[in-house]
């Protein structure tokens, strides 16, 4: 595998139809026009240079998409960190517990992205268990991950039970107020939900609506080995939540002996710090695609990026990650 919210007092509905009828710039979601973001990134998943509205196709139902303009996100962007502290995060016999893994990637998420974001924390099992929100600021979420790094009894204590991980997906979403594709959503987790009140369709619906994209890394003990349980779903379904947003599941990550091993660099030719680095520019070094499209979107809409037949044959295994979903116009 290589790229392996409530609405408050007023109810979802309310929220949609107030995001729908918003008109500021970017985040407009009325026809024709509609900026997204993307991330282009070559084969060594670094950010593509010199890419031009030229290199790039757009269709929806087979008919193409204007694309007026591809520039730099300047915008400044806020991640919310995710961590799955569910049974399945622990371990078998005398192997090292999933969450060591999970939270060795989380430390370094914080600490290659501190400068460049504001960070908030959830951590979940069966319920929310713990919550950093920005108005707490970046500094408590280091904190955090402090405290649990010097409390050896952390997983026997404080890592068991089942797995809300949509539920918590949606908690996080609530703590990003005035959300926009600028926004982001970063999960560390096994994939596997058994517990969750909030449906998969529900989930995508509201990140659809708020624009917020959701990244993940999914951790295993071994690559040949998931230790999650039989009654969780299939971690596909988060790679298709994720997908739609704009967001992806970046990579799987596992223990190889002491060292960490990425699907994204399953041929080791970097050092995994290294790796990560790059698979976080996803997130932080998006560009914003303005594009109008061919008619009015009546329904939500699957759409078609792709890179042109000769830009393709330059950028030989290039990955583009975006919003597969075009949120249906306001009908008002």
């Amino acid at each position: 595998m290589n790229h392996v919210s409530s609405a408050g007092k007023c109810g979802f509905s309310f929220l949609f139809l107030a995001l729908c009828i918003r008109t500021t710039g970017a985040e407009d979601l009325s026809c024709p026009r509609r900026t997204l973001p993307v991330a282009l990134r070559d084969q060594q998943n670094l950010p593509m240079q010199n890419v031009s509205v030229s290199d790039l196709a757009a269709k929806v139902r087979g008919k193409p998409i204007k694309i007026l303009s591809l520039a730099p996100d300047t915008r400044p962007h806020r991640l919310v960190l995710i961590l799955d502290a569910s049974g399945s995060m622990g371990s078998k016999a005398d192997e090292s517990p999933v969450f060591a893994l999970e939270f060795a990637l989380a430390r370094h998420f914080f600490d290659a992205n501190r400068q460049r974001s504001e960070m908030a924390l959830v951590i979940f099992n069966r319920d929310v268990t713990e919550t950093i929100d920005f108005a707490q600021g970046t500094s408590a979420v280091g904190d955090k991950l402090q405290q649990i790094s010097s409390d050896h009894n952390y997983v026997k204590t404080n890592v068991k039970g089942r797995t809300a991980l949509r539920d918590a997906i949606v908690v996080g979403l609530q703590l990003l107020r005035h959300p926009s594709s600028a926004d982001a959503l970063y999960v560390l987790t096994d994939g596997g939900d058994n517990a969750s009140k909030h449906s998969a369709a529900d989930v995508t619906q509201r990140l659809a609506v708020t624009r917020v994209r959701l990244f993940a890394v999914l951790l295993r003990q071994e690559f040949s080995n998931n230790i999650r349980a039989p009654d969780e779903s299939d971690p596909d379904e988060l790679s298709k939540i994720a997908e739609k947003s704009g967001g992806e599941i970046l990579s799987a990550a596992a223990w190889h002996g002491k060292q960490m091993a990425l699907s994204a660099d399953s041929e080791a030719k970097l050092k995994s710090h290294e790796t990560l680095v790059r698979l976080y520019q996803a997130i932080l070094a998006d560009e914003l695609l303005e594009i109008e499209l061919p008619f009015p979107i009546a329904k939500n809409e699957h759409w078609e990026l792709k890179l042109s037949d000769s830009a393709r044959r330059l950028w030989k295994g290039s990955h583009i990650t975006y919003p597969t979903t075009l949120v249906k116009c306001n009908s008002e």
